[in-house]
Order: structure tokens, then sequence, then C-alpha cells
């Protein structure tokens, strides 16, 4: 177990896997503890390691929802609310989603274990006869977001996947081809060859306020408990969560999220998705904590994935910082990044940042996002005892794209 530090001075603990196992994937891996002590785990890849807003109606609008019969023909009760938009009862809401939740399977190649024969001083292999073949490593949910199948999911529900299938709620299987992913934000965005299909309508999360209807769509605990629906309320909006030291900024609700729901749908009172269902907090007396993505901050996101594979827009200083006791020490620098162009080494101790005191990747982080590719970020180092301002011209931060084969 290695503690990382959590951002208000406690601790979280992150779990550290064993090798993995046969059918390891059908357990639950949670991911870390939080500072009162319950265990948070990403929500959906079943057997993978590992996750966004409130605007108050104005005094001059009515709040009130009159209920009213549907005329419609299929004869489903309806409720007509603010902004023509119809309250959809939770079957309703059920039928026009489910259609737009997937199934979403994480497949990799068995790798031979290795170990190592003090008496002789060699590794070993196992002679394991399903190494190299495809196996199922995990699984989780996706939205369809556009009738020519691209789907979103979370980012942990596909991490280190050779192969990802998607599972349609008709029982039909595709391989999908991922499109984009980011860690930063877990998020991912995979394509499937077909086209006319059910895709999920995107609402503002924004408008979401505490205490709304908040409706759950995915497959907890994997493929045999496909379309799970939960109900529940927003219980917080804007709530703040670290893991693996990235914050987000999360919708949380009571609707039961287990793993397996990871990249699956929260949706409103109106059949709209509000949220991708990433995090739940699980410990013995502690139940109904789970954690959504906000759309109206997944949707740019997502967007950047579909158009460029990647985020654009991010800056890259070139260098893997460390934190110490006495500032953030340089680890590497990335040749030909801009940090080694403005000679930062191996060993140079950052203290400032563009003149502010930093003892945190989180704060030289901070101040690095605030600008753009092109920009200059001033670094005061130590080198030998010596205090220097580096100026050093940040890059756009262009992942190397990871493609399922």
């Amino acid at each position: 177990m290695k503690k990382y530090p959590y951002t208000d001075s406690t601790e979280i603990i992150k779990y550290e896997p064993k090798e993995k196992k046969k059918n390891r994937f059908k357990k639950f891996i949670p991911c870390i503890m939080s500072a009162v002590l319950a265990s948070v785990i990403t929500a959906g890849a079943v057997g993978v390691g590992g996750y966004y807003y409130l605007k108050p109606i104005k005094t001059n609008e009515t709040a009130s929802v009159a209920v009213q019969q549907n005329t419609a023909s299929s004869g489903m009760t309806t409720l007509s609310g603010i902004n023509g938009k119809k309250e959809l009862t939770v079957p309703e809401i059920a039928k026009k989603v489910g259609p737009s939740c997937v199934g979403v399977i994480n497949k990799a190649k068995v790798q031979p274990t290795k170990y190592y024969d003090p008496f002789s001083g060699r590794y070993f292999y196992s002679s394991d006869p399903n190494s190299g073949k495809l196996v199922e490593q995990g699984s989780g949910s996706g939205i369809i977001i556009s009738e020519d199948g691209y789907i979103a999911t979370n980012q942990h529900v596909i991490a280190d996947a050779t192969e990802i299938n998607v599972i349609l709620n008709t029982g039909k299987e595709y391989k999908a081809t991922l499109v984009g992913s980011d860690e930063k934000s877990d998020l991912a965005v995979l394509k499937i060859d077909e086209s006319n299909l059910s895709a999920a309508e995107l609402g503002n999360s924004d408008e979401v306020e505490v205490g709304d209807l908040a409706v759950a769509i995915g497959n907890p605990l994997g493929q045999e408990l496909a379309g799970t629906v939960t109900t529940g309320v927003i219980s917080a909006v804007n709530r703040k969560m670290t893991v693996d030291n990235r914050t987000y900024n999360l919708v949380q609700t009571d609707a039961a999220i287990n793993p397996g729901n990871s990249g699956g749908a929260l949706v409103n009172k109106y059949g709209q998705v509000i949220g991708i269902n990433s995090i739940k907090m699980s410990q013995t007396g502690v139940e109904g904590i789970g954690f959504a993505i906000a759309i109206s901050e997944a949707k740019p996101i997502i967007d950047d994935l579909m158009k460029n594979g990647y985020v654009s827009g991010r800056t890259l200083i070139g260098i893997v910082p460390r934190e110490t006791r006495n500032g953030i020490t340089v680890y590497s620098v990335e040749s030909g990044s801009g940090a080694e162009k403005a000679g930062i080494k191996e060993g140079d101790l950052i203290v400032k940042v563009d003149g502010t005191a930093v003892t945190t990747v989180d704060g030289l982080n901070e101040i690095k996002e605030k600008k753009s590719p092109g920009d200059y970020i001033t670094l005061t180092i130590i080198r030998n005892g010596e205090l220097t301002d580096v100026q050093v011209q940040l890059q756009e931060d262009i992942p190397q794209k990871k493609t399922n084969k």
C-alpha cells in the first residue's frame, strides 16, 4: 500500500493490485480511500483497475410543475415542466435512454508470469496455455452520442485494452475502434461501424439542482446485468474529488452505482444525460454515495477527442516533476521540449513559478494550465546552490495516440 498526499493535508491510499490471474475481471478493484475512510472505487471497469452544475431558478420564474395526461398514442403519463420540457416517469426514461446505453468489454492478451529462481539466479516464465490469447480483463458501460456509432465512456474502462468490444442493448456485438482517450478527465471515445443508432439526448448539467430526480443506467457487475436502471436524487453538485493526483468536479447522487456502471448514463427527469457515472464510495456502513462527470464539462472534451484524438490546447513544460521537502525536483527532462531548450536539467529544484512560491506539482500545474501553447513560463530554480530564473516556452501537450490492436 502506497500513501499519496491529499489536497487537504490528509491522505489517500492507492490500492496496488497483484499480478493478474485468470478470471481476475470478476473481482472489484478499489482505487483509493477517502479522508473519511470510505474507499473510493471507479464504478465501471469490473476487473480493471483504475468518473460534473447548478443554476438557481430566478424568482420571476415559476418552479411549479402541473400533472397532465399525455394524449400521445403511448398512453403514458408525463409531467409538463418549465421551458416546454416534459418530465418523464422512470419507465419512460428507461425506454428513451436504455437503447443508447451499451456494454464495453476490455480484452487483453494473457502475459506469461515472470518469476525469479534464486538458486539459478535466472528469470523464468510460466507455461500458461492461455499465454498470448485474448481474454476479457474488464467491462463497463458506454453512451451512444451519435447515430453513426460514436460512443462515450470512461478512460479507465478501456485502459490497457488490446481489443475493445461494444454490446448494444439488443445483444448485437461490435469490435470498436478507440478514437481517443484522456486520462486527465477519465474520458474516452469509441467508434463502431454502424448507422441509425439511438443516440442519447445530452442535457445541461449547469441546470441541475440538489434534489432533482437522478436515474443511472449501465451494466453493474458485468454484461449479465446489462441495462440495469437505478433511481435516486442529485445529492450535491460541484463536488471536488482527487483521485490519483487528478481533481474532478462531480455530481453526487444516491442512485446505486457499482463496478460496471462506469461510462454509463446519469439521466435527469427529462430523459437527458447530465452525467457520466464514474466513482462510488464503498465501505461497510456507507451507501448511496456515487459520482458522475457532469456532461457540461465532459462534452467539450468528448468533442475534442472526436475531432483530434486528444484534448487540444493543453500546455507542456517537458519535465517529470517530483515533490520534495524543499520544493519540486526535476526528475527528468523530455528530449526536444521547451524545458530542454531553455536549459533545465535533471536535479534542478524549482522553488517559484512566475514569481509565485510553489512546493507541489498541483501548484505548478495550476499556473501552467492558465497559459496557452507558445506562452512563456518562468521557473525559478536552484542549481549548485545558486538561484536562477529560466524562461521556458510552453508547447502543446499532444500525447502519443494509443489504439487497440
